[in-house]
């Protein structure tokens, strides 16, 4: 079995997903809706919605898979992470995920308001009565999300997108997930975070980090939710500071999650073997058929500081177009996707995303009317 995709297979899957999705979840809706009662604040079909969206996800990128004849586990990179040290950073990049890019969430937010846009989906209508509705919702709607979508956007669709090459495929694996969710309230918030999850999955050539990040992401917004609601109220008090400390909170939270992600780039970076041997005391050393000797040199102290230097190196280089040429490549070799160049067939992919984005546009029509 083959153990790669292309751009095109992507978009296919992602439209078939989406189909599953809507068939799925509108047969179970209908049968329970006016059959079943209120749980928590929230519609007893809501809560199932939400189990069998991920439910319909698995089955229809398990049956493409065996449709199209691919390994799944392979592509999907459902393996551990091979250091164990990258398990640390995972909740800080979460952490800094959400303070980078909640103030864009914000800022939609209030755009959205204004215009007079009244739809959405949240988990704001549960009500936190126990800790027990609380465990319930992050089974239903941190864990399960986090399983069933990166199985099928990261660990499917992105290595399709990304044989054409590895931005290309962050960025339109991150358009794709925004759109999916048809909540224009939330549409930039999960583009950044796509982002950084398909980034995520190409360094670190597996779909466990992705999960982690995704869940925590979920998580801690279910608890501000339920046990923190100060924080939204603190930030409302700001009022016209909003604007000062969300822009704060961007830049500093952008560029601590892009040094903790060059960190977890270099956590997995192999050692290179040395090309050549040093010799000490006048040694010689015979490699088939050539004699080298070396002289004694002494050695120069590290520099403790090294790593921090190179790190914002690396930030500055982004500001330039051969550092997002470097970046680009070093991301294509992590992530172990056959390159199928720019040629390759891309129509059901720009089907994808057109419909995907009809999906989106009556989503804001049906809020504005409301």
């Amino acid at each position: 079995m083959r153990k790669n995709l292309f751009a095109s297979e992507s978009g296919s899957l992602y439209l078939f997903a989406l189909c599953g999705i809507s068939i799925l979840s509108n047969i179970f809706y209908y049968v329970l809706a006016g059959r079943t009662g209120t749980f928590a604040g929230m519609s007893v079909a809501s809560w199932v919605n939400y189990a069998v969206t991920q439910v319909a996800i698995v089955l229809v990128v398990w049956l493409f898979s065996l449709w199209r004849r691919y390994d799944l586990p392979a592509v999907a990179k459902l393996r551990p992470m091979k250091n164990p040290y990258r398990y640390v950073l995972l909740l800080p990049i979460a952490v800094f995920t959400i303070i980078a890019f909640l103030p864009v969430s914000m800022l939609f937010q209030e755009f959205f308001r204004v215009i007079g846009f009244r739809g959405g989906v949240t988990a704001g209508a549960i009500e936190f009565d126990n800790v027990g509705v609380f465990f319930l919702a992050v089974f239903v709607i941190a864990l399960l999300p986090a399983v069933g979508e990166e199985l099928l956007m990261r660990g499917n669709v992105l290595p399709g997108l990304a044989s054409r090459g590895a931005v290309f495929g962050v960025f339109v694996s991150a358009l794709l997930f925004s759109l999916m969710h048809a909540n224009p309230v939330q549409t930039a918030y999960q583009f950044c975070i796509g982002a950084v999850l398909a980034v995520l999955f190409m360094i670190s050539r597996s779909l466990v980090p992705c999960v982690a990040v995704h869940f925590l992401n979920n998580f801690f917004s279910l608890l501000m939710t339920a046990y923190i609601p100060e924080i939204d109220s603190a930030i409302a008090d700001l009022g016209a500071f909003n604007w000062l400390t969300g822009t704060v909170s961007f830049v500093a939270g952008t560029l601590v999650l892009v040094l903790l992600l060059y960190a977890y780039y270099r956590l997995g970076e192999e050692k290179k073997p040395k090309e050549s041997f040093r010799v000490v005391q006048g040694g010689v050393i015979f490699d088939e058929y050539t004699v080298r000797a070396y002289a004694e040199e002494p050695e120069a102290k590290p520099d403790r500081l090294a790593g921090i230097k190179d790190a914002f190196r690396y930030v500055g280089s982004l500001f330039t177009k051969k550092g997002w040429q470097n970046t680009e490549r070093a991301l294509f070799l992590c992530c172990e996707v056959q390159y199928a160049g720019k040629n390759q067939p891309m129509f059901g992919l720009w089907i994808a995303i057109g419909l995907a984005a009809a999906y989106w546009l009556i989503s804001l029509v049906m809020g504005l009317a409301l």
